[in-house]
């Protein structure tokens, strides 16, 4: 965006390629290398009409000259009579020649014009791959997106290669047909081999609907709605949840679904969803309740979706989408399957030699790398076979660069093949790379270079717009880690070391306790709150201290030292990546699992769960054994394995549908709703509509005078701000007031930015983005230094929700003093702890007489049988707290102790809780006593597990399972599910 200034002074060209603009260079393209005759025909044509048009005023210069030079009478000339007769014979075979070109003009057009879906279709495919720039690994937020980048040049050569080897064919729409098949498998495969895993099916979702918008069938507005769902709607706008079995935020998507119109017919396909559901309630609990609903049969819809042809599989995906979160990426690829045909959704392998032919001397190969991954030995492999071995390696780093250099001119020369190793390292070189292999004025033909690179964003983006680049991950599970450790890491020497039976049995369990703890990273916070990179070197170094711990104890007859080991392991050798306490403490309940003497007896098996398969430590002296048993293993890892509940497979597929919907919301053009209005107009709208909604201002003089009159703790003389919680209301309503303000002026700018009577900043034109994709705009959260200012929320609609819940929280309080709150709602509050630091401190000063200290003083909770509703008196000492939910297990009420979790309830809410405090002196003894009995269970902010987030610590009784049990599954408390 220019300033208008700059734009007065001088003409600012866009030469950005455009999608009407690219389909009309493709057209000249395909019918150059389809119908040159015709092409050269058609040039040939505009040359003759220019031609005669310049005859044409020719001769119509010469007499307009002869009849200003003429004297006398103009009929005696007889001359001049000639020449008009002769002007006047001409013109008429020149505009006869003109009407002929102009027919034959249409007549050429008419045929080019078949082949406009061959340009339509490369149009689309290019602006896929470029689409694809703006994805981020959803768990270490790395940007890959970068590391895809394509050039138009890439793209050219792959839409002639097509129209050359596709298939040839008569008449032309079957010819056009073949093109088009070949041209769009032809793409994804070039693509899908650059991607990694998680991304290759966005790249497919995002192809199969650019295809059937741009054909008409479906609108923009169809695949918003999609994107988007309910996460627009203020659940307070809208008439409550009937329906127990049924989250908030599944009802708020049917809302949404049932406003929906979709296809260009503007079909209101959904429009009774709700009613249905009431009146067949039954069936729809069953369907939600089902594995695979994208399988079954839709109760009540099932006919009508199979009669509607065009939208029927679209329409399948969007109530799945609703309904299932979690099944999205499953229904996803099965609509890929239904518009692109089921080769897309076939596995594919792109094998090493076919990459070597497409390279050539000057097009380097380029792997993109994640954790665990090496092309080295397979390019060595390759080598061997086509005599070009050993092949020049340089790994790069700091001083790295002279040698890579030095080799790589030498590889120009000779025809070496030359691999670059961790490229990451030495970005310097690779921004050399563009010139040197693309201005060396003569490079041997054999001469082929090899690229390994981590994704970075600092990767020059020429090198990436010349190379052929290859995603490369290591496969992905147990049995594969396994695999992949016995085959690299684990050798027949290694196990040779101490010829004992425990020297072996301690490599296998070290080898998969290292898989366990890699694996569990794609649960994503349920997993680690934090996903840390546990490579070969910490395999490596445990490894190497246990064979000298065993060396010193087993080899001359003293006993192990577990508690040795597992410090070692848990605390040093991988615990020195950890940092955060609960991360510590998750990999400390491993170590104390499966380093101790149960894993040398034979009954002992790693699953402490009944099994169809007993994940046992093989005995076996040759590693042949060893590797013949990892085939044995289940090719699919239940979460039980990890020590999760199975519901942890959920969470997995919600986070990566969740990711997958963001990125494709972030490539979405923003020009239409498919409601007939312009993304300006809905906007607008929603600007307005959420300024009129926005409470009431706080006035910080009348609150401050209110807050001085509220009374404090019973039997403490405090009032007004002389009590701690008074203090903490009083803060608490002027950050909420400063929320109120940023929400109302930026609403109210950005409806006069759309009306044009303020200028459309950057920033507010952000905003308005944010508002069209139902996201919250980033001003709303944080302040201009980027640190929180309010709660996170994915969606606008919860986020409004919850700032009118607030205002309600701390207007209650504010206006009905302490005795009408008779519980908290915890989540409500920005500053969580500092609710809780109150709290203590009141509580000290009632123990003023006991002479308590605020330092030896600790939160005590106590989790009641029974809902906020039920409360009837506010508590002499502490505060009852609410809103809080369980994920990991559930509460048993009745009992007071944890519980295995239901089937798909990843979250569970809470009963009311009595938060006191206590002195560490009278819980400490009980602490130690009760510890196994005991899970000390984090409580968060929300489910991104993190110290930042984390609010304090609440002990849970574990009931019939052990405190080990219970962190391994994960559980924690939040005040948000989102």
């Amino acid at each position: 965006h220019f300033s208008p200034e700059l734009s007065a002074k001088c003409t600012v060209i866009d030469f950005t390629v455009t999608i009407k603009g690219l389909e009309q260079q493709l057209l000249g393209r395909v019918i150059g290398m389809e119908q040159r005759s015709l092409e050269e025909t058609l040039t040939q044509l505009m040359e003759e009409v220019a031609a005669n048009t310049k005859s044409l005023l020719v001769l119509d210069k010469q007499l307009l000259d002869r009849l200003s030079n003429s004297t006398g009478n103009l009929l005696d000339d007889t001359e001049l009579i000639e020449v008009l007769a002769n002007t006047k014979a001409k013109a008429k075979e020149v505009e006869q020649k003109l009407a002929d070109a102009e027919e034959k003009k249409i007549e050429i057009n008419e045929k080019r014009e078949q082949y406009r879906p061959v340009a339509t279709r490369g149009s689309v495919m290019y602006f896929c791959m470029t689409d694809m720039t703006l994805v981020s690994n959803p768990i270490t937020m790395q940007p890959t997106g970068w590391m895809y980048n394509c050039s138009l040049n890439q793209f050219l050569g792959e839409f002639n290669y097509s129209i050359r080897e596709s298939e040839k064919a008569q008449p032309t729409s079957k010819r056009v047909e073949k093109i088009i098949g070949y041209l769009t498998y032809r793409v994804y495969r070039y693509m899908n081999r650059g991607l990694f895993e998680r991304d290759k099916l966005m790249f497919k979702l995002m192809v199969a609907f650019k295809i059937v918008v741009v054909a008409g069938s479906l609108q923009q507005g169809d695949v918003s709605s999609f994107l988007k769902a309910g996460s627009a709607l203020d659940a307070k706008a809208e008439r409550s949840n009937p329906f127990r079995w049924m989250v908030d935020k599944i009802w708020l998507n049917l809302i949404a679904l049932s406003r929906t119109l979709f296809g260009p017919n503007s079909i209101p396909f959904f429009k009774d969803v709700v009613d249905i559901i009431s009146r067949n309630d039954q069936a729809w609990r069953r369907f939600y309740d089902e594995n695979e609903p994208e399988d079954c049969a839709v109760p009540d819809y099932e006919e009508r979706l199979l009669q509607e042809k065009d939208l029927g599989s679209f329409l399948r995906l969007c109530l799945v989408r609703c309904i299932r979160e979690d099944r999205t990426c499953i229904a996803a690829n099965k609509y890929v399957q239904s518009q692109l045909g089921g080769k897309f959704t076939a596995p594919v392998t792109d094998m090493i030699a076919d990459i070597l032919e497409e390279s050539s001397n000057r097009k380097a190969i380029l792997y993109l790398l994640s954790a665990g991954s090496d092309p080295t030995l397979m390019i060595d492999e390759l080598a061997k076979k086509r005599k070009k071995f050993p092949t020049d390696k340089v790994s790069m780093g700091e001083g790295q660069e002279i040698i890579a250099e030095e080799k790589q001119k030498n590889g120009f020369l000779a025809g070496t093949w030359l691999i670059l190793q961790n490229c990451h390292l030495g970005i310097g070189f690779m921004e050399q790379q563009e010139d040197l292999m693309s201005k060396t004025p003569e490079i041997d033909e054999a001469f082929r270079l090899w690229i390994t690179c981590e994704i970075t964003p600092r990767f020059p983006i020429g090198l990436l717009q010349m190379s052929i680049k290859v995603a490369l991950e290591p496969p992905m599970g147990l049995k594969a880690g396994l695999h992949r450790t016995y085959t690299t890491t684990v050798t027949q020497e290694l196990l040779d070391k101490i010829d004992s039976d425990k020297w072996r049995s301690m490599v296998f369990v070290m080898s998969f306790m290292h898989s366990i703890v890699q694996e569990r990273r794609k649960f994503g916070p349920i997993g680690w709150c934090i996903p840390y990179e546990y490579n070969n070197s910490d395999l490596d170094a445990s490894l190497l201290f246990i064979e000298k711990h065993l060396s010193s104890t087993i080899l001359v007859q003293l006993p192990l030292s577990w508690s040795t080991i597992q410090y070692m392991v848990a605390d040093v050798q991988y615990g020195g990546r950890i940092t955060d306490d609960l991360d510590r403490e998750l990999f400390q309940c491993y170590a104390a699992q499966w380093f101790c003497d149960e894993v040398f007896r034979q009954t002992f098996c790693f699953n402490k769960y009944p099994s169809e398969f007993s994940y046992k430590v093989p005995e076996a002296l040759e590693i042949a054994a060893y590797r013949a048993y990892i085939e044995t293993l289940p090719p699919v890892d239940s979460p039980l394995i990890f020590g999760l509940h199975t519901n942890a497979d959920l969470t997995y597929r919600q986070i990566d549908a969740a990711m997958m919907l963001s990125t494709l919301m972030d490539t979405q053009p923003k020009d239409s709703s498919g409601e007939g209005k312009s993304a300006d107009e809905i906007v607008r709208e929603k600007a307005v509509d959420l300024a009129d909604k926005t409470p009431p201002d706080f006035i910080e003089e009348i609150f401050r005078a209110q807050v001085q009159k509220l009374k404090g703790p019973p039997g403490t003389p405090d009032r007004g701000m002389a009590a701690p919680l008074n203090i903490f209301l009083f803060q608490e309503l002027q950050r909420l007031q400063r929320i109120i303000k940023i929400v109302r002026n930026n609403m109210r700018a950005l409806a006069a930015a759309i009306d044009g009577t303020v200028v459309m900043t950057p920033d507010l034109l952000d905003d308005l983005n944010s508002v069209f994709d139902a996201r919250v705009p980033k001003k709303w959260t944080h302040d201009p230094s980027g640190a929180e200012i309010s709660w996170i929320m994915p969606n606008i609609g919860g986020w409004f929700t919850g700032l009118i819940d607030r205002q309600v929280l701390l207007s209650t309080w504010l206006e009905g003093d302490r005795k009408a709150m008779k519980s908290y709602w915890l989540t409500g509050f920005t500053n969580s702890q500092g609710f809780l630091t109150g709290m203590r401190q009141e509580v000290t000063r009632q123990h003023q007489k006991d002479q308590w200290a605020l330092d030896d003083v600790i939160t005590h909770t106590e989790i009641l049988s029974y809902d906020q509703d039920r409360i009837r008196d506010v508590p002499e000492e502490g505060q009852h707290i609410h809103g809080l939910f369980i994920e990991g297990a559930k509460w048993n009420r009745a009992e007071g102790k944890l519980e295995e979790s239901e089937p798909k309830k990843l979250f569970v809410g809470m009963p009311a809780i009595h938060v006191t405090a206590t002195t560490i002196g009278k819980t400490g003894k009980a602490a130690r006593a009760n510890e196994a009995l005991v899970h000390d269970s984090a409580v968060y902010k929300y489910p991104k597990r993190n110290d930042r987030y984390l609010i304090f610590r609440m002990p849970l009784k574990c009931g019939e399972m052990a405190a080990w049990h219970w962190k391994l599954r994960g559980v924690a408390l939040f005040c948000q599910t989102e």
